[in-house]
């Protein structure tokens, strides 16, 4: 008897025990589940909805947008929110309401702004010649995926989600356009808008616009790189004075799926990898802006500056005045890339050329993820001198690869071959940058005869730390893991140029002092290609000589193309041997 008594006792303990635990559980996943609130942004002054206004908790990724009639649901877990947080609601053009989330539970949910005194500045632009430039960059052949911009929270909306990159500009400038790359456009429509911001210890601060400027993106399941989108500027009148740079951003207000889509798959504006940047994305409007390092957005603006075109403030503005009397350099060099090439068949794929100026021919060989707009600075000025073929190598730009196994600068260097042959040029000198200057070598190796001078800008002869900055190495390497996993072939073709760097070139030392070719090689002070490799080619090749230029980097030749061209014409036209 007493053993049945013991024995009831445990099943009724452990009874016990089971329902505490259960109601635990079931408390703990009440307290964990996500809550929703509706509420509506209405104006202070005529009652009618206030559209798109961002609501977030200081330095937490919760929050929204309100649509397009002020209606917003706020979703959050209860285990993320603090008695302390305060509920923040800001518009373009409206004072910010701050409201204390227990008051804000427990009260209204209809939350009225008030508006900002108008302020607001037309421009009239004066009919006389102007300069038209561009900032940023809004197209590559390889891009990059940081999976936090792809990251939903399972409790959230992708609402309020913001990508920017800083872009250095001059200190008067009205902006035209805006451009920027899309890509995976899985989604019925999209809704975005743009933001300018100021810049404070390296991150976006205060907004410098008076209006919003949103707009919507058609979706397409259409599959390869990013496509540019563009988006005329102009009517909203946006003029900045006094700033070296600010702050582009690109935010999400609503977003429409194709029918039937529930992976919650997310929207992203994909950024080009670049060791000398970086870009930033905050989750929700009051979250903390959190840094991609070497990345920059594929994101950019077209704007009149005030150096050769007076901008002048007025009350209205003349649009028949508004006219573009010369289009600067800088614009009508973006066409370089998509020009009316030309396209050679070479083995498993077509390569895609340009062809500009006369004379002895020179061809240009770009970098890893680049494309012959990289050379955008160069082809005006040496096509007046040479004959400029500008290559897309193969994998980037417009050029076609079907080829599935692994690329090498020597592939590269037979398709040049290729490339020559069939336009019949006998012999040429190259102008190799990056990648481009390790082909340059390789061909170099193999066909010497083909080859009259040859420009080597921040080239390498082997992988690795010995060769690249740690940095540098490190950065392709996190890249090569973040697309390992990923089976479509766009994610495969970045996979494989990424591994070339990682794993290409391998040169033999005894091979470089066979080249007998005039070469001059050259990197900036503060390139990506450590200077004693740099040097160490230099002393391989007896028939070179090496320049570093103090204050430049890999870049070199965007960034100061003007000095870049005159070395490089120095050279290419001299009639002394390098000795």
């Amino acid at each position: 008897m007493q053993k049945n008594i013991s024995y009831h006792n445990v099943i009724l303990n452990s009874f016990v025990l089971f329902v505490f635990a259960s109601s635990f559980l079931f408390a703990f996943e009440v307290r964990a589940q996500s809550q929703k609130l509706p509420g509506k942004t209405v104006n202070a002054l005529t009652g009618l909805p206030v559209p798109f206004v961002s609501i977030g908790i200081k330095n937490k990724a919760i929050g929204t947008v309100s649509d397009s009639l002020g209606h917003y649901i706020l979703s959050y877990r209860q285990d993320e929110i603090s008695k302390t947080d305060t509920l923040i609601f800001s518009a373009i053009g409206f004072h910010t309401v701050k409201v204390d989330f227990t008051q804000f539970l427990n009260g209204n949910k209809i939350i009225v702004l008030a508006e900002l005194p108008l302020q607001l500045k037309t421009v009239k632009i004066k009919g006389e010649q102007r300069k038209i430039k561009s900032y940023g960059r809004w197209s590559a052949s390889l891009v990059f995926f940081p999976a936090m911009y792809k990251t939903i929270p399972k409790f959230s909306d992708e609402k309020g989600r913001e990508q920017a990159s800083i872009l250095k500009i001059d200190q008067d400038v009205y902006l035209r356009k805006l451009h920027f790359g899309i890509n995976r456009r899985h989604f019925k429509k999209i809704k975005l808008r743009l933001n300018i911001y100021g810049i404070k210890n390296g991150l976006p601060d205060r907004s410098l616009l008076d209006r919003d400027v949103v707009f919507d993106v058609s979706g397409s399941s259409e599959q390869g790189m990013p496509k540019v989108q563009t988006i005329d500027l102009q009517p909203y009148q946006i003029g900045i004075k006094g700033r070296r740079e600010i702050a582009v951003s690109l935010s999400i207000l609503d977003i429409q799926p194709l029918p039937g889509d529930t992976s919650r798959q997310a929207f992203f504006i994909p950024s080009f990898p670049t060791p000398l940047r970086s870009s930033f994305y905050r989750m929700k409007s009051e979250s903390a802006w959190q840094k991609v390092s070497s990345s920059h957005l594929l994101v950019g603006i077209e704007v009149s500056t005030a150096k050769t075109r007076k901008v002048e403030e007025a009350e209205q503005v003349d649009k028949s005045q508004d006219s573009i009397t010369k289009v600067d350099p800088e614009i009508s060099g973006a066409l370089y890339g998509n020009n009316n090439g030309k396209r050679v068949k070479v083995a498993n794929g077509e390569i895609y050329y340009e062809t500009y100026g006369k004379g002895s021919p020179l061809i240009l060989l770009h970098g890893n993820s680049e494309s012959i707009s990289s050379f955008r600075n160069q082809i005006g000025p040496l096509s007046e001198s040479f004959q400029v073929i500008a290559i897309d190598t193969r994998g980037h730009g417009n050029s076609i690869n079907n080829d599935t196994t692994s690329y090498s600068y020597k592939l590269f260097a037979n398709d040049l071959k290729v490339i020559m042959d069939s336009i019949h040029i006998r012999k040429a000198s190259l102008l190799g940058w990056s990648d481009g200057g390790n082909t340059a070598i390789e061909f170099a190796l193999k066909h010497p005869e083909k080859l009259d001078k040859m420009v080597l800008m921040g080239a390498n002869i082997f992988p690795g730390t010995g060769a690249i900055k740690e940095d540098v190495v490190q950065m392709f390497q996190k890249r090569r893991d973040s697309l390992v996993n990923l089976q479509d072939i766009e994610s495969n073709n970045q996979l494989r140029l990424t591994q070339l760097i990682l794993q290409e070139p391998h040169i033999e030392k005894d091979d470089l002092n066979k080249i007998n070719i005039s070469t001059l090689i050259l990197a900036g002070e503060n390139d990506v290609i450590k200077p004693e490799h740099t040097l160490l080619i230099h002393s391989l090749i007896k028939s070179s000589r090496v320049q570093i230029v103090d204050g430049e980097d890999h870049y070199f030749p965007l960034r100061n193309p003007g000095l870049f061209n005159k070395i490089v014409l120095d050279f290419l036209t001299g009639e002394s041997e390098v000795r």
